[in-house]
Order: structure tokens, then sequence, then C-alpha cells
């Protein structure tokens, strides 16, 4: 049988199946839905657990002894982790033969975290799902993602502002792992109860995909001394060059492209909502407008590139200072 992710905790509150097989690239929901499986099969008397990791060369008998009745007679998971989502010949054999006839004391659980057509359509895997429950784990869209930060932070009792919900989606990328440690973060800090923008920006101000954007915000407002003290922060912590630059490179752009749109004579309360502004940035872009004409913007694309090139090696250079150098360019 067939199962999507959020319909699986009901799906185990009706029964256990003797077999799961999940697959997908989005290492949390997977996460999860393994974590669901596990603890609702201990608690119908499955104490046991052996862990089996398939890796280049993996011995498939380990499959079978694993399945050894147990001195104790107890109930046993065993847990097959099959990163690829590819058995090979001997391993795909071996996992349809278990299909035939899964042993009602064994619960066998796959996890896959590759899972691309073929593994879905392979011969293996539909005897897995016809013996048990597949789960197919698909990523979370962007266009879905607020809904899903929104659902999460409501389990904790956090009642978010919508703009707290866009900028989350916007700066965490789809990274699902660093959207649960944010949100747990904030339970922690801020508890239950209305979440406001100032809430994100104070809880999560040491992490270091939001020290970019708070680096970004100083960039724009000409803020050369707080510009200074976080550039010197995402230093000390090795912040990956690439990510930063991406965040600079990308509020930049969103003044850019401010600008164009009002020159070219369209209505501001429009622009914003097509660049996807925020209310309480709005008068960050339209006054980092007014500051940075054409030439400074040209040439802090200019200064981005090179910096780009330094970290990369392919010029000289201190990246670091050279965004000192920017940030500099830019207050004045």
């Amino acid at each position: 049988m067939q199962l999507k992710a959020d319909q699986l905790a009901a799906s185990l509150k009706r029964g256990l199946a003797p077999v799961y097989l999940l697959g997908g690239e989005e290492p949390l929901l997977l996460l999860e839905c393994c974590d669901q499986i596990r603890e609702a099969a201990k608690a119908q008397g499955f104490i046991e657990r052996e862990l089996l990791q398939v890796e280049a060369g993996f011995d498939w008998s380990a499959l079978r002894q694993a399945s050894a009745p147990s001195l104790f007679a107890t109930r046993k998971i065993i847990d097959l982790r099959l990163r690829t989502g590819k058995p090979g010949q001997e391993g795909g054999r071996v996992l349809t033969e278990w299909a035939k006839q899964p042993d009602p004391d064994m619960l066998l659980l796959v996890s896959c975290e590759q899972w691309d057509k073929g593994s879905r359509n392979s011969k293996w895997a539909g005897a897995l799902e016809k013996a048990g429950q597949r789960i197919d784990i698909w990523p979370v869209s962007a266009q879905d993602l607020p809904r899903w930060l929104e659902q999460r932070m409501q389990m904790h009792g956090m009642q978010p502002e919508p703009e707290v919900l866009r900028i989350l989606a916007d700066r965490l990328e789809g990274n699902l792992l660093a959207a649960r440690q944010e949100i747990d973060r904030l339970a922690l800090i801020k508890g239950a109860g209305t979440v406001t923008v100032d809430d994100v920006m104070k809880v999560v101000a040491d992490s270091s995909r939001f020290d970019a954007f708070v680096l970004a915000e100083h960039m724009l407002t000409g803020n050369l001394r707080d510009g200074f003290r976080v550039a010197a922060g995402l230093k000390r912590m090795d912040t990956p060059l690439p990510m930063l630059l991406g965040a600079l490179l990308r509020e930049l752009k969103v003044v850019e492209d401010y600008r164009l749109a009002m020159r070219g004579g369209e209505h501001e309360s429009m622009v914003f909502r097509r660049l996807n502004i925020w209310q309480k940035r709005q008068l960050t872009v339209r006054m980092a407008a007014k500051r940075l004409d054409t030439l400074k913007l040209f040439a802090a694309f200019k200064m981005l590139s090179l910096i780009d090139r330094q970290s990369k090696g392919r010029a000289a250079g201190d990246p670091w200072q050279s965004i000192d150098s920017l940030l500099l360019q830019l207050s004045a």
C-alpha cells in the first residue's frame, strides 16, 4: 500500500505493517517518518533493533542473519538504510524474497535517501509495497514552505505573523533541517504566543544564515560600524562566502529592481508586492534606492564579483577585507 507522509501517523494508529519502504531526498521528513514507525513499533513490543547500513560491498546475508530468531524471543525492528535506493541484483532478490514471507515478529524498515524513478518502479520496491506500506517523500515546495513553517510553529503553541513566515521561508531557502532548528530555538527562547519579526531577528541573530541577512541590512542602510561588527563575526564563524555573497547580491538586486520599476512609473505598492518586500523592510529599500545611484550599484556588483574570485583563489587579495571595503564604499 502506498501512503503520503502526512497519512503515516493515522495509519500507525490503526496498526503496524510488517514492512515499510520509505524513499525521498528530504532528510528531515525521511527521518521523522522513520522515527514515527520506530516509536509505534516499540509501543507494540518491538524491543530489539538492528541497524544495517548498505554500502559498497554490503553482504546481504547480514539481512538473513538479522532475521534469525532471538535467544530472548523478542520482536525486532530491522532498520535497513539503503542510501542510494539501489540494492543491486542480489539485494533486490533478497528483498523480494523477504516480501513474499514477512515474519510477523520482524518489522523491516527500509529507508532510501535517493529515490529516483528507477528505484520507485523496481521489482523489489513493488514487492515491499505489496507486502507492507511504501511512502514516497517529496520536498516541500517554495510555495508550500510558509504553510509548513506555520504548522510547525503552531505545534509549539506559537502564532507567527505573516511576515515572520516570509522571512523564514526566504532566508532558510528550503532547508527543513535548519528550519526545524530555528523553530525549536524560537520555541525555547520565545515560548508560546504571537511571534513578531523583531522576535525572529533577536532569537536567530547568532545564526550565520541570518547574520548574512543582518549584514545586508546594514549595507543597505549605510550603517558602517555595525556592518563591520557583523562582518567580523561572520569571519570568525568561518561563514561560507558563497552564501554570504549570495545574500548581499540578492539585496542589492532588490534595490536595483525597485529603482528601475519606480523610474518606469510603476505603483510603489505593486512593486513591493512583486519583489516580495515585506512591510518593515520597505523603508529600508526606499531609502537605499535614493542613496545608491546606478554608478554605486554597478561598482558594488563589480566588487562582489571580485570578492567571489578572491574567495576561489582566482584573484589577489583577502575577500574579507574586500567585504569591509564594499561596506565602506556603500556607506559613503
